[in-house]
């Protein structure tokens, strides 16, 4: 699958899923996997029909002030949108990167990242879009 197509699918899900937050009752919520501090929100899991094995997943992540995150990696691409403050990630291979509200960032598949809010006073959130192979954990932590 290209990235275009990729990126494509990313940004019709962001349209589609930013808005359906407040009526994501009963989709899971994974508090702390990513250490104290964050508050990861299962928005969709969907199977991709065009790409056997695969699977969509849509999530919000919330970042406390002056947050340190765990160094982790996903099964499969991730993109990330920022819609609130700003986030670093520190992505192996490419260094710190820092985006701020409307930006976004692709990050290929097992590439270890760590979530790190440079804000000492104000909150993160962002909208991740991930097509990882279905049956894995969407997120591994690194180092435990």
């Amino acid at each position: 699958m290209s990235k275009s197509i990729l990126l494509s699918l990313a940004i019709a899900f962001f349209v589609s899923t930013v808005h359906a937050q407040d009526s994501a009752v009963g989709m899971s919520k994974g508090k702390g996997v990513l250490g104290q501090g964050q508050q990861r929100t299962v928005l969709s899991k969907t199977d991709l029909a065009t790409a056997p094995g695969m699977e969509a997943i849509v999530l919000t992540v919330d970042g406390a002030p002056g947050l340190i995150g765990k160094k982790h990696y996903h099964p499969g691409d991730e993109f990330i949108y920022v819609t609130e403050g700003s986030l670093t990630l520190d992505v192996a291979g490419k260094g710190k990167v820092t985006l701020k509200k409307g930006e976004t960032l692709h990050i290929p598949g097992r590439v270890v990242h760590q979530a790190i809010n440079p804000s000492p006073a104000a909150p993160f959130k962002v909208v991740t879009f991930g097509i990882f192979k279905k049956g894995q954990p969407d997120t591994t932590i690194v180092g435990e």
